[in-house]
Parts: C-alpha cells; sequence; structure tokens
C-alpha cells in the first residue's frame, strides 16, 4: 500500500478535517493504488477518493471500474456512467449520485484546491450546502512527504531504469550527434526498462545548457562543450529525478571552477541530511559554498521532495521551516548556467534516515567524459 494511513490521521486532526476529498489524478494513485492513462487524460471522467481517519472510498468511470477492484486495495467502490445505456447494472448514473450518497451532512470537507474544478465545487455545495469546504493541499503535500516502503520501491525502481538509460545516452556520445539524438536515445532507453519519461527532460550542449530549461535541438556536441542533463523516469506514478554536468574530452579551468563549486556545494548540502534537520541548513551551507567560488551564485531552492509529483514537500528553502523527517525522499541540487561556458550541475536522490541518509543516485561525477 502506498497511502500512509496514520500520517493522514494525524494531519488530519491537527487541521480539523473530518474527511478528505482528493481530485488530483495523483493524489489519487497514492491514496487508492491506482494509476491508469485515463486518470490523467480525462479530466472531465474525474477519479475522487473519499479518505476519513478509518476508511477510503472511491468513485471511479466506468472504463476502469472492473480494472481498479482488481488492481485496488479500496473496496468500497462506486463506479459510474459517462452515457447511461441499457447495460448499466450496477453502475450509477454520474459521480455526482456517487457523492451525495457517501458526503456527510455537515462538517469539514479538505478539497485540493488548485486540483478540484469549480463545476465539482458546484455541485459539492448545492449537494451539502452545510459542508464546510477547506483548502487541504498543503494537508495533502504534508501526508504525502514521508515515503511508505510501497512508495520507496516504485522510486528506487524509477531510478535505476533513469540512470541505466542516462549511461546509454552518454555512451552515445561523439562529435557531431546532436542534443535531440541523445534525446531520443534517453528516452528509448527508459521505456525500455518498464518506465515512462517525463515531460520535464533538460539537455543541452555547451551554451545550449546554459539555458533553465533547455529543450534538445539541433546542435551539434563538440570538444570542450559542457553536456548538461536535468531528467527523470516515471514507474507506476512515481518520479526519478537528477541532474549532470560532462564535458566532452576536455575541460577549460574556467569550467572546472564552476563544476568544482557546484559539486561541493551540492555534496555540502547532502552531507547534514538526516532526521531532524532543518531543510534552510542544507540551504544556508550550499550557498555558502557556491560563493566561496561563485560569489554571483543564486538559486531560490537547493532541493525538492520526490514522489507521485516530480516536486515535492519539503522544498529546501533559505526562509523553510521543514524539518526532514525519516523516509522522506530528497533530491539535493546546485545549478549554475553560464552563458559561455554552459551549465553545471549537480542533482542526486537520497533517503533520509534517522542518522544520515542513503543515497539512491550513483552518477560518477567525474567531469571529463570521454569516448566509449
Amino acid at each position: 500500500m502506498l497511502f500512509n494511513r496514520p500520517r493522514a490521521t494525524a494531519a488530519m486532526e491537527r487541521a480539523g478535517l473530518d474527511l478528505l476529498l482528493l481530485a488530483d489524478p495523483r493524489t489519487f494513485l497514492y491514496a487508492t493504488d491506482f494509476t491508469a492513462p485515463s486518470t490523467f487524460s480525462f479530466l472531465d471522467r474525474p477519479f475522487l477518493a473519499l479518505v476519513s481517519p478509518d476508511t477510503t472510498q472511491a468513485i471511479v468511470p466506468s472504463w476502469d471500474y472492473d480494472d481498479f477492484r482488481a488492481r485496488s486495495w479500496v473496496r468500497d467502490v462506486a463506479g459510474y456512467t459517462e452515457f447511461a445505456t441499457d447495460m448499466d447494472g450496477d453502475l450509477l448514473p454520474s459521480w455526482r449520485v456517487a457523492l451525495d450518497r457517501w458526503l456527510p451532512v455537515r462538517g469539514r470537507l479538505g478539497v485540493e484546491e488548485r486540483y478540484l474544478p469549480k463545476w465539482i465545487r458546484d455541485v459539492l455545495a448545492e449537494l451539502r450546502p452545510d459542508l464546510e469546504l477547506v483548502d487541504a493541499q498543503s494537508v495533502v503535500r504534508e501526508i504525502r512527504m514521508v515515503k511508505t516502503p510501497g512508495e520507496i520501491s516504485r522510486l528506487r525502481i524509477a531510478t535505476a531504469a533513469m540512470e541505466a538509460a542516462a549511461d546509454d545516452m552518454l555512451a552515445a556520445a561523439r562529435d557531431g550527434i546532436t542534443e535531440a539524438e541523445m534525446g531520443r536515445i534517453y528516452a528509448t532507453g527508459v521505456s525500455s526498462r518498464g518506465c515512462e519519461n517525463i515531460a520535464n527532460f533538460v539537455l543541452g550542449f555547451g551554451p545550449g545548457g546554459a539555458v533553465s530549461h533547455a529543450i534538445p535541438g539541433p546542435r551539434e556536441l563538440a570538444p570542450g562543450d559542457a553536456i548538461r542533463f536535468d531528467l527523470g523516469a516515471r514507474y507506476q506514478g512515481y518520479h526519478a529525478d537528477t541532474a549532470v554536468t560532462r564535458m566532452w574530452k576536455h575541460m577549460t579551468p574556467e569550467q572546472e571552477v564552476l563544476y568544482r563549486a557546484m559539486l561541493d556545494s551540492q555534496r555540502a548540502a547532502a552531507e547534514l541530511l538526516c532526521a531532524g534537520r532543518p531543510v534552510r541548513e542544507l540551504y544556508d551551507i550550499a550557498v555558502r559554498v557556491a560563493r566561496d567560488s561563485v560569489p554571483t551564485f543564486r538559486m531560490e531552492h537547493v532541493g525538492h521532495g520526490l514522489g507521485v509529483e516530480h516536486h515535492e514537500s519539503p522544498p529546501l528553502i533559505g526562509t523553510g521551516e521543514a524539518v526532514l523527517e525519516a523516509d522522506m525522499m530528497i533530491n539535493v541540487e546546485t545549478l549554475f548556467l553560464d552563458p559561455v561556458h554552459g551549465g553545471f550541475a549537480i542533482e542526486d536522490t537520497y533517503l533520509v534516515t534517522e542518522t544520515g541518509a542513503e543515497q539512491l543516485t550513483g552518477f560518477d561525477r567525474n567531469p571529463v567524459l570521454e569516448p566509449r
């Protein structure tokens, strides 16, 4: 099971919530162990989860009803039709009817305001005028911050596929290969290992890698180029994420300074990972170490949580009040973009423990990439 009910119960009690209504496809996956392309593709055909301290109920469209019952641990499930037929059986005529069946008359209902469309909120107000709707986005993020064993397992699989596919990509490096060609090699490698590529795929050579979200294009690789990528993979809804810079065949003294600064900064922050550590301490040391060599270094965050979203709580920021907990999955990253020398990025994934952290990613951080 992916869902952490004890943590959810505690978070709901602190927020004074009687029930959560989860509509974001990613959180629905987390709450029910069910993912299918239609949960993301047909947002006018909602998947809804009602979570109380003791129970979970799911409302799913008829297209996925049988599959949901086969693959999810949730037993209290209502299927609904999008368009009625003469063979609907036990299916309800709409998701609205399912909500009317299960919602309490009054109380405090936590909703993901950012992901609950107005047309569903309007139905809630009509069905239950005495039910108070409370934005629970921060509560949901708090629940998901600490990973369960099932989540950690999926993240490990995604990370392994990502690293192997990235190695395929680097092994293909040669003079004249384009960013787009290397990107296709990576995508094929991820797919061949049973994972999906993610939308935030960053890859650039030389000055092209100095664009924050560089899109792979026709630029050809040349000796001395900094190859920068920030990419990931997704396995059954869970994201891996990493960033790497390698100089092709050789590097200049200026590139070495920038690369070492980012590596030292990232490593200094990662060394502080352990349960009980305030996230702002990681931010502070990362900035301080980077500025020893690069006085103009600026980052709004130096890392983030990882899970069903590419970026999850807690963000590693200078004003952050969050404290690290065991079983958080945390990415620590540093980045400096130089329009002449290229982009310099280091990002690794760690599982926080009571006494430190286990590093999941294991890229060779030798700055120079030689032909294979």
